[in-house]
């Protein structure tokens, strides 16, 4: 799962273009058309599963490192999912096993799941952090106000613990469900099965995330 492209901690900003609300969309299509093209036109040529799931791997590995050195910093979330890549590479060309390459999608998505997860339990529920951090590129006055109504409104705490808790708990059960089939399913049908199962766990979290946005307080 390249999942760097969704982000559901916009929460908390009220006036925000169409076009970067869902800016994820086209990040997510672009992260899923890539490896799964790269896979398919390979395969089309002849090429075995291994070296068309190689290609894919590849191509989404430098665009992501493409992105952090145009931005020059490299998320924790990015580095989670380039930390996958790098396992699926070199797990994969020792066993020589193409499942390695689906299974390290799953791999990433379940350890931001944790995150999510662990971060509740710690106090800090990540949409929490992410939306803070968004609220203060606006403006000092802002991120005061954002973290005064956070300390103070104990339903505005609970959404993003809700939220958190719905993100880690869907992601877990998504990636577990990908590990299974990808050794019960022929590489060729979780090729395209995997990034059909993200987009029907993600697209309704994203879905529910902005409508959590859309009907928060503005205070």
């Amino acid at each position: 799962m390249t999942t760097t492209a969704s982000d559901p901690s916009k929460l908390d900003q009220p006036t925000e273009a169409p076009a970067s609300q869902f800016g994820w969309v086209a990040s997510v299509a672009r992260d899923i058309a890539i490896p799964v093209g790269a896979y398919f036109a390979l395969h089309a040529l002849g090429y075995s599963d291994f070296a068309g799931l190689l290609a894919g791997t590849v191509f989404s590995a430098g665009m992501l490192i493409a992105q952090a050195i145009r931005s020059r910093r490299l998320e924790v979330m990015s580095a989670i999912i380039l930390g996958g890549f790098v396992f699926g590479l070199v797990t994969s060309l020792i066993t020589g096993d193409p499942r390695v390459m689906i299974v390290k999608d799953s791999a990433s998505t379940a350890l931001i799941g944790l995150a999510f997860l662990l971060s509740v339990l710690i106090g800090k529920p990540l949409i929490y952090l992410a939306a803070r951090k968004a609220i203060s590129a606006q403006g000092p006055a802002k991120a005061a106000a954002f973290e005064q109504a956070y300390r103070t409104n104990p339903d505005k705490r609970k959404a993003f613990t809700v939220l958190s808790v719905m993100w880690g708990a869907g992601l877990l059960a998504e990636a577990t469900i990908r590990i299974v089939l990808a050794y019960q399913l022929p590489v060729h049908t979780m090729a395209w099965l995997s990034p059909v199962l993200m987009i029907a766990v993600i697209g309704p979290l994203m879905a529910v995330s902005v409508l959590a946005r859309k009907r928060a307080p503005q205070d």
